[in-house]
């Protein structure tokens, strides 16, 4: 009972700031966390015109501006992109596998997690490879997808209120054969048997990710998606204010009302999703800040 009316109480404070407006930055919520996903396209040298890096880099930091997450889990900065990043976002401190005269950019598996340093401190942090040898930089067993993926996570805690939560972002493989699906099927598995060992059952946990599969009935990776569902559940599809507008665009191959290209996901453990948002909105000065658009949700927790 006590549980239902803290989330009456929720709800009528989000409504009374939401209801009338587009934005999720409208959206204000005591005590709680706003999770980004964002797959921000790497610096492609065959991407052209306001889809290159140079002409997304100042929508992508007004994106951020705009929304201001708490906790950012990005894929696909690479090379000269992880300066620039931090450098238009000086408020986020961030956690990434740092590269070294064995360990080059290309085996770090191209993943990101940015959080709001004023408001954060860090508890803990770690990170493992999406492999049979979780310890060592490898690639994912038998997938056709011969990319290095591996899982970032901290352990935060809110300078505030004490609360303290996990965030874990990943990029799992890409190709479409079968195997593919068995794999990243296997990916998801090992990311929850990882923190369950390292967080426990009853701790906070959020899962940022560009899972190249949806949860679709007519998508045939759907497949890809079952452990997580085992364990975690997705803040689209709970939120009380949420959305299914495609997560992918293919800078204009596919229209946001499609279904079954959600590919990017945020889920959840032992918190509450208030409001979700795909940011699909030409509003930062480009049609799209990345192939992928930003995924955003709200929570109490």
């Amino acid at each position: 009972m006590k549980k239902n009316i803290l989330l009456s109480g929720i709800l009528l404070l989000v409504f009374s700031y939401a209801s009338a407006q587009d934005y999720h930055d409208d959206v204000i919520v005591l005590d709680s966390v706003k999770v980004m996903s964002f797959n921000i396209r790497f610096n492609n040298p065959n991407d052209s015109l306001d889809t290159a890096w140079e002409q997304r880099r100042e929508p992508c930091a007004r994106m951020m501006a705009q929304h201001r997450p708490d906790v950012v889990g990005m894929q696909e900065p690479r090379n000269e992109m992880w300066q620039q990043i931090f450098d238009m976002l000086p408020d986020y401190a961030y956690y990434r596998i740092e590269t070294n005269d064995t360990l080059p950019d290309s085996r770090t598996g191209g993943i990101l997690l940015l959080y709001l340093r004023e408001k954060y401190s860090v508890v803990r942090s770690g990170h493992f490879w999406l492999s049979a040898t979780p310890d060592i930089p490898s690639q994912p067993w038998n997938s056709t997808d011969r990319h290095y993926r591996a899982a970032l996570w901290l352990q935060l805690k809110d300078r505030k209120n004490r609360k303290e939560f996990y965030i874990v972002t990943t990029h799992l493989p890409y190709k479409k054969d079968l195997v593919d699906t068995e794999v990243r099927a296997r990916c998801a598995a090992l990311i929850n048997s990882k923190m369950k060992l390292i967080a426990g059952e009853e701790a906070t946990i959020f899962v940022t990710g560009d899972m190249n599969a949806s949860y679709s009935s007519d998508d045939p990776r759907r497949e890809s998606l079952t452990p997580f569902y085992d364990w975690f559940a997705s803040a689209r599809e709970d939120a009380s204010k949420t959305d299914d507008h495609s997560s992918f665009n293919g800078f204009g191959r596919v229209s946001p009302l499609v279904k079954g290209k959600n590919l990017d996901h945020i889920f959840y453990r032992n918190a509450c999703p208030v409001v979700f948002e795909t940011i699909d909105k030409p509003v930062y000065g480009v049609r799209w800040v990345s192939d992928h658009y930003p995924i955003i949700c709200t929570f109490t927790y």
